[in-house]
């Protein structure tokens, strides 16, 4: 019986600017859809998506999707689509209000936010993106949520999800781009949609790092040409401790080339299947 895999990430090819995390996505998505693999994606509907082009369509089961953020229950929906040439589906969370300033060149850039409007915005995404799966009577294997932006997934379904049946048995991988910086929330806007724990150490990018990988069952490195700017991050001790410890459970993936031909990505979709089959 084929995995269900399910992707929760703030950058997709060819959606938004080109990336190693969002070149990753589409061509190992593509290929596992090729292969009759169940492989679905959740994606903010930022501002410069048009709706018109990738043809956005309504589900009514997700008409509304909401989140508790301070003391109401805001409402957002989801749109889906496919990624262009394939029939792999795309869920785009409709937030207008907060993903409208989340331009093109914030999702294209690795600057730390200086808005708290973007952060709330992803942590908004990031409760969305569960809500949304009992809502669609679709329960993935394995979840991969991206870098520092979706950090947040393995925390919540090891601690506040832990004993909701839906989320039981779901396996969560964390997935970093070492061509990407990795950043914290503000304890201000982790308390707006109540995230308890060590504020501590959840404000602070090696703390929030440390406790997302301890807290995943996989951890994936996604390397390339570029710089690493994650290196510093990962040599730290308590950190390098927990991916010493996980073993065959941790796995570099080199991306050293931005073409979507299938005779390079396949091999790796293989190996990333393969990888994940094995949790």
């Amino acid at each position: 019986m084929n995995l269900k895999i399910y992707n929760i990430s703030k950058r997709v090819s060819p959606f938004t600017p080109p990336s190693t995390e969002g070149d990753f996505i589409c061509n190992t998505s593509k290929v596992y859809n090729e292969n009759k693999i169940d492989v679905r994606i959740f994606l903010p509907r930022y501002g410069y998506i048009s709706e018109r082009k990738y043809i956005l369509r309504e589900v009514i089961r997700l008409k509304e999707i909401s989140v508790k953020m301070d003391n109401e229950e805001l409402i957002s929906s989801v749109k889906s689509a496919f990624i262009p040439d394939s029939r792999v589906q795309v869920y785009f969370n409709i937030f207008p209000d907060h993903y409208r300033e989340i331009t093109k060149q914030v999702t294209s850039n690795y600057i730390k936010p200086k808005n708290m409007n973007v952060y709330n915005a992803f942590l908004m995404y990031t409760f969305s993106a569960l809500n949304t799966l009992e809502r669609l009577y679709w329960k993935p294997d394995i979840i991969l949520c991206y870098n520092w932006h979706s950090a947040i997934v393995p925390i919540l379904l090891k601690t506040v999800l832990k004993d909701h049946d839906w989320f039981k048995n779901i396996k969560v991988v964390t997935v970093l781009s070492a061509d990407e910086p990795f950043f914290a929330f503000p304890e201000k806007a982790l308390k707006r949609v109540h995230v308890n724990g060590n504020m501590n150490q959840l404000t602070d990018p090696a703390g929030l790092l440390q406790t997302a990988l301890d807290m995943s069952d996989a951890v994936i490195q996604l390397k390339s040409k570029k710089e690493n700017k994650l290196a510093p991050l990962l040599k730290k001790k308590k950190i390098n401790a927990i991916l010493s410890a996980k073993k065959e459970h941790y796995k570099i993936f080199n991306i050293n080339t931005p073409n979507n031909n299938i005779e390079f990505w396949g091999p790796i979709a293989k190996e990333l299947y393969e990888f994940l089959d094995n949790l």
